[in-house]
Formats: structure tokens, sequence, C-alpha cells
């Protein structure tokens, strides 16, 4: 306990002694403790729901308290594991290198002491800071952290805020607090019943869910308190009410559909399902994965896995052992079990490789051999074992460009580039469709809320480079701010101020590039609608309507 810095509080001294008791030692690496493949994507969906709200009610909050700071928010389960993780890019890549990300899990077991593992431990809100943190390699970091609670008052997991040590302000363990109990409310109010609000006037109020016949089905932490010093009649208060507000809350059921540029999906699945090759371009945000996604659900391998790797995010020491596994003691910090890796975690199924062009040459020459011989040599082992997989590729990256200039290999490109999609940018849809899609997506966040005409046409002038998702999140923002008040105001709409998009010579507007880029592309392929079409990545149908406009 000598290194552990005297005023350290006691939930951090219990901590170290717990971690001393198991026999872990300071100066070691922390185990690579990541879930096995697949396992993730069936956590997420277990836990939907808290997802879900995490996404809606969370991370827009978030955005607003946060902005600017070099800072992620985690949302992990009651075992620690990272479910989701959302904020700054660059602090990301950072804690890449001690696998702070969707999939790792942080119980004091394996990590020793952090804010994570630690809150879950203690089942208390807890702040790590710096060299607080059990491990050596880990005191780059401070971390808050805060235990959330279901309805029923269970443990379901763990919000936590992770900044390097200098940037860790005061403020972090209140904002995840307040972060914890948005989301604690959220999850209160979506379970059917009646919402008793017993302080209308407070965003934090005591809440209690109750059943028809006044039975307690839930209450949020304030409700908690409440109950523990009041007696709970839950007949009378539906009876009398006094003065409480009650509410029928209904289940509201998400669906996974969002409105995305039109493609002709039945091409790339007749490739998919005679093994060619996909490369799917298009800028961030633009829906390559949610494209990849509904080719799955439709392909005859749709009851099989569908593998989908970010390989920008891979941690560059570690980009082999990811993609193709190893054997147990492969290498310091190794697993004693070893690890399946991507590509057999992908067999039978789909695996798509996005931002492929992020992958170092080493990792593009043993993964061109893996598709030229369909088999996989984990790392530390010389037993190749043979793969089955559709692949699918995505770049916002010009590979063509990268072969040219040497740093992707020309080999490889024509392996993956079987097929190539190209999906447009937001900007060039029709102006109709993205008014479709705005009102689409404010349907489904808060169906009370409708856009002014002037909120509307500053959407719609935007050339909104962040694309769908950029789009999202400007309305899950607008949302929060205008609750309540029926409209969303332009100056609800937060979108930075961007430089102006380059024009080709003659146009002067958005819908002029967007004119000149389709009679370009037509001209280029001879009048045939349909390889312009695809070229463009609209349907015909799309394509035959920008025409008409035309005139």
């Amino acid at each position: 306990m000598s290194e552990l810095p005297q005023s350290s509080p006691s939930p951090i001294q219990r901590s170290w002694q717990r971690c001393l008791h198991q026999g872990l030692l300071r100066q070691q690496s922390a185990e690579l403790d990541l879930l096995p493949q697949g396992e993730l994507s069936a956590r997420q969906e277990q836990h939907k729901t808290l997802i879900t709200c995490f996404q809606r009610f969370v991370l827009p909050l978030f955005a607003q308290l946060l902005a600017g700071r070099p800072c992620r928010l985690l949302l992990c389960d009651g075992e620690g594991a990272i479910l989701a993780a959302s904020g700054d890019d660059g602090f990301a890549r950072h804690a890449e290198r001690i696998f702070l990300r969707s999939g790792a899990r942080w119980g004091e077991a394996s990590k020793g002491t952090n804010a994570i593992g630690t809150a879950l431990a203690e089942q208390s809100e807890v702040q790590v800071l710096g060299a607080q943190h059990f491990f050596a390699q880990h005191s780059f970091l401070s971390c808050s952290a805060c235990p959330l609670l279901g309805p029923d008052g269970q443990l379901l997991g763990v919000l936590d805020i992770s900044t390097d040590a200098a940037h860790h302000g005061g403020d972090m363990l209140g904002t995840v607090r307040l972060l914890a109990m948005t989301l604690e409310n959220a999850l209160l109010a979506r379970q059917p019943g009646w919402l008793v609000d017993l302080d209308p006037q407070s965003l934090w109020s005591a809440r209690l869910l109750l059943g028809e016949g006044g039975e307690l089905l839930g209450a949020n932490r304030a409700g908690r308190l409440w109950l523990g010093q009041h007696p709970f009649d839950g007949r009378q208060l539906l009876r009398d009410r006094r003065g409480l507000r009650l509410e029928p809350e209904p289940v509201v059921i998400q669906t996974e559909t969002q409105p995305l540029p039109a493609v002709p999906a039945g091409v790339p699945l007749k490739m998919l399902e005679r093994g060619i090759s996909l490369l799917i371009e298009g800028e961030t945000g633009s829906g390559k994965e949610h494209l990849v996604r509904a080719l799955h659900r439709a392909s005859s391998r749709r009851d099989k896995p569908l593998v989908c790797v970010n390989c920008g995010a891979l941690p560059a020491d570690l980009v082999e052992a990811e993609l193709f596994g190893y054997v147990g003691g492969a290498f310091s910090g190794a697993r004693s079990q070893g690890r399946q890796g991507y590509l057999r975690a992908a067999h039978g199924g789909i695996l798509m490789l996005d931002e492929i062009g992020e992958l170092p040459l080493l990792a593009q020459t043993r993964l061109l051999r893996v598709l030229q011989e369909r088999s996989v040599t984990p790392v530390g082992s010389h037993k190749p074992e043979p793969v089955d997989f559709w692949l699918v590729s995505a770049s916002h990256r010009d590979l063509a460009a990268m072969v040219a200039a040497g740093t992707f290999r020309e080999d490889l490109y024509y392996r993956i580039c079987g097929w190539r999609q190209q999906l447009a940018p937001l900007r060039a849809w029709p102006q109709g469709e993205r008014l479709g899609l705005i009102q689409c997506l404010l349907a489904e966040m808060d169906p009370a809320l409708q856009l002014t005409p002037q909120a509307e046409q500053q959407l719609l002038a935007h050339p909104l480079p962040g694309n769908v998702r950029q789009l999202k999140q400007a309305l899950e923002v607008a949302c929060v701010l205008a609750e309540g008040q029926g409209w969303i105001e332009p100056a609800h709409l937060h979108l930075p101020e961007v430089a102006a998009m380059p024009a080709p010579r003659g146009a002067t507007t958005l819908r002029a590039q967007s004119r000149l880029r389709v009679q370009q592309t037509l001209a280029e392929c001879g009048g045939n609608v349909s390889e312009a079409a695809r070229r463009l990545g609209i349907s015909r149908t799309t394509l035959y309507r920008a025409l008409r406009e035309e005139g």
C-alpha cells in the first residue's frame, strides 16, 4: 500500500487491498480482458432498452455539458463490460492503448482499481484520479463513475466519464451523477403503469411507478429515498391524487429502421450471395454500416454472424492479434486461453472491415493471404484454420489514390473491390428526400415536436459534413432544448459553422452542384441511366425524378 497516495479516500484504499489480496502486482500489465467474439452483440441486444435510453436521452445532454472537452462517456453492464462509448475521438485513440473501448471488461479482478470496477465493487459513485489506479499503466487516466440502478432498485451497470489526468475537472463526478439520474429516469418512464411525480416542478423529483391497483412497480433514486421516509399507500395516492401528477406511461417500441439513401440493394446482395467482395465508399456518417446490416438481414446468411470491425480503432501494436486471433501466451498481456480473432468469429457469416484504409501494410499483407488461401493462422501458431466469410470493406478515403501513393496494396485493393458501391453524401440528396429524412427522424425522437419553417430551412441549407449521423445528433440536441415547447426554433439547432464546400465551376448553390454532378455522370455513362445511378449511389427512380425536375 506504500505507493498509494496518502490522501486517497477510503474506497480507493479498500480497492487496493482487494487487488493485493487477489495477487495483482502494480508494475505488471493489466489483463487483456475482452468479451469473447459475438458476446458483445449478445449483451447489447440484452441491454437494448438501456442503450436506447443512453443514446436518446443521455448523449445529447453529455454533448452540451462537456462540449469540446477531451473525455469519453462509457456505458457498462453489471460486470464492467463496456457496451457503448461516446465523446472526443482524439482521447479515444489515446485510450485505445489500454483497451478503454466497447467489448472490454473493466472489473477490479482484471483491471485493478479503476472507476468502473471499483464503483461496481463498492456499489457507490467513485472517482479514481491518476496514480490512484492500481496498475501504473493506467495512471495517465482520471475517471468518475456512478452505478446505474433499474426501476426495481437492482444494479444494472455503471456510467463512467474518463479523461487524461490533466483534464479531469472537479465537476466530473457531479456530471456523471446527473447523467446517471437522467438515464434512470428515462428507464422508469418507459415502463407501463402510472408515473407519480411527487414534485412536478423539479426535474429530479421523487417518482414512483404504480400499477392499476396502487401496487409499487418501481421508483427512481429520489423515490426510493422518499419511500424510506414516508408511509406508502398506493391506493390512496391513486384515489385522491393530493395534487400529484399521475401519467399513464405507454410502452414505446423502438424499431431499427431508419430512412437512409436509396441504394440498389439488390445488386450488392446478389454479388455477396455469389461470394464477390463488396467495397462501400462514402463520407463519414453516410450510412455504410447501416447498409451492411440491411444486406445481412436480407441475405441467406441472416442467421449467421455479422462481425463489424472498425480498423481505425484497432490499437496499432495489436492489429494482427485482434484480426487473426492468438494462442495463449503469444505476447505480454495475452489471455492464457488465447483469442479467436474477428476473422474466425465471422466464419460462416459476413465480415465488415470498416475504414480498411487504416490497416498497416503488414496487416494488409496478412489479410491478402487469408483471402487467397481462405485460412487464418493465429498469432503465435503455425497451424492454419479454414475460414468462410463474405467480405464487405468500407472506407471514407479514396483507396485508389492510396494505391497510387503506395500506402495501400494494389493486389489487396483488387481483391476487396469485386463490386464498388458509392453512397452519396446527405448534401447531394434531392431536397424532398432530405426533408423526408428530417421529418421521419424527428417523429421517432419526439412526435410532439415540429420544426418551424425557419428551423427547417436552416437544416436544409446546412451542408452537414457529418451526414446522417450529424443530422440525427443535431435533432436529438434540439429535442432536449425544445422539450415542452411544441416547436423547434433555429436557436435550438446548434449547428457548427463550416467552410463553404468547393463548388464546381459555374455552380453557385448546392442544388446546382447536385444537378451538375448528375449531368456529368450521365454523360460519362453515355446516357445509361442504370450505370449513372449506380455511380451516384442512388436509385434509378431518384435519378429519373431529378431529371424530370430539370425539365
